[in-house]
């Protein structure tokens, strides 16, 4: 969304089976009985059930409920509600600053978030979480920003993450939102934020957190889920 009305409301204060039933032994077949006089044919009966299990057969095994959809481990969303008031803490993280305009926002928070994870593969430092983006401020035509990567460590002299830093995950009170789908709506979702806060007379902090917590590059779009994180002022 357009960088005016985004932090405009942030600074005022304006801004989710049956196993095969074993086979039941069937009594012995009754002996034929004496012929008997011939009788008018009557219609065939309908089709009955399969005869019930005999005493001492095993008892059929009763399928399961419908299998639900496998969750996603570590998958936090679906417990997550709009508006939470959480507390991040502080976590070793790799930081790349950057900008980006507001035509080319999400191109530009691909690309870093790219460049962040080869800079940390290169190192051997291992992710800890999903990646971030901070807004940092803006004007009309573009935004400053950092990407944030949560890490195990960082052991290496700070020159060997260059053009990265080392640093921490945002950390505090805070707001969480989610928004589902793909950046595209994601302005919705800042209107609902926007109302929410200002329903309940929330200032909020100038700069607020976007975490992705599916990742883009194995989730589909509709599927995917952000948290979006905005600190009240103190």
């Amino acid at each position: 969304m357009k960088p005016a009305l985004l932090f405009a409301m942030l600074a005022a204060g304006l801004f989710a089976w049956a196993a095969p039933i074993v086979a039941q032994a069937q009594p012995p077949a009754p002996q034929a009985a004496p012929a008997q006089p011939e009788t008018p044919a009557l219609p065939a009966p309908p089709p009955v059930a399969a005869p019930a299990p005999q005493p001492g057969s095993p008892a059929p095994e009763t399928p399961p409920a419908t299998a639900q959809a496998p969750g996603r481990p570590g998958d936090v969303v679906e417990s997550a509600g709009f508006g939470d008031e959480v507390t991040l803490t502080a976590r070793p993280a790799l930081v790349l600053a950057g900008r980006a305009t507001w035509d080319d926002l999400y191109g530009t928070f691909r690309r870093t978030l790219e460049q962040l994870n080869g800079l940390a593969r290169a190192q051997g430092v291992v992710a800890a979480g999903p990646p971030m983006i901070r807004f940092l401020s803006s004007t009309d035509d573009q935004a400053d920003y950092e990407a944030i990567l949560p890490v195990v460590a960082l052991t290496q002299p700070p020159e060997r993450y260059l053009p990265a830093r080392p640093g921490t995950t945002p950390a505090g009170q805070t707001y969480r939102f989610v928004h589902f789908g793909g950046y595209d709506t994601m302005e919705q979702t800042y209107d609902e934020i926007t109302n929410f806060l200002d329903e309940r007379s929330i200032q909020a902090e100038d700069s607020f957190v976007e975490e992705y917590v599916r990742d883009p590059e194995t989730t589909s779009e509709v599927d995917l889920a952000t948290f979006i994180y905005v600190f009240p002022k103190k």
